[in-house]
């Protein structure tokens, strides 16, 4: 479960009397990207945060959104002074991480130099059996892949077909 904390805009009365900070639901929305996936916020899609009182600051919500195209449950807790902590509920699995682990694993089992590794996904919703296509590239030719999870820990199985 990832945590992250964002500072939020709060929109707080310039009267004498101390009025309590109230929160920009907007501001939220569009902060959860950045929070959820700093790296690459453009993989944060579909952003939804129903339940949000803009009145009330110290409260707790929950969001969706999509991530590379998996649906994620986001955990949203805002405290006093407007800042929000977030949780997804989820594991998530970064692909890309696992292509140089593919290109020394088909090195190791084939006797073969480290091949270059790319995938159709960068991130996955961490669920036993969810595959992912992938390509090796070896001496010019190509080598599709299928990369299997088999657990929430990370393992994966891996199958690969030559192409001519």
């Amino acid at each position: 479960m990832a945590r992250c904390l964002i500072a939020l805009l709060l929109i707080v009365s310039a009267c004498a009397e101390a009025a309590p900070p109230t929160l920009e639901a907007g501001s939220l929305v569009s902060a959860l990207p950045d929070s959820i996936w700093p790296d690459d916020a453009d993989l944060v899609t579909d952003v939804d945060c129903p339940d949000i009182n803009i009145e009330l600051i110290a409260q707790a919500t929950t969001c969706t959104a999509a991530l590379d195209g998996d649906v994620i449950t986001i955990d949203v807790r805002i405290d006093d002074v407007g800042t929000a902590e977030t949780a997804v509920r989820e594991d998530v699995f970064v692909v890309g991480d696992a292509g140089a682990e593919l290109g020394r694993r088909l090195a190791e089992d084939l006797g073969i130099a480290p091949p270059d590794v790319t995938c159709d996904r960068t991130v996955l919703v961490v669920r036993p059996d969810v595959e992912v296509g992938c390509e090796a590239t070896h001496d010019g030719r190509p080598i599709a892949l299928t990369l299997r999870l088999l657990d929430a820990a990370g393992s994966f199985s891996l199958e690969l077909e030559e192409r001519e």
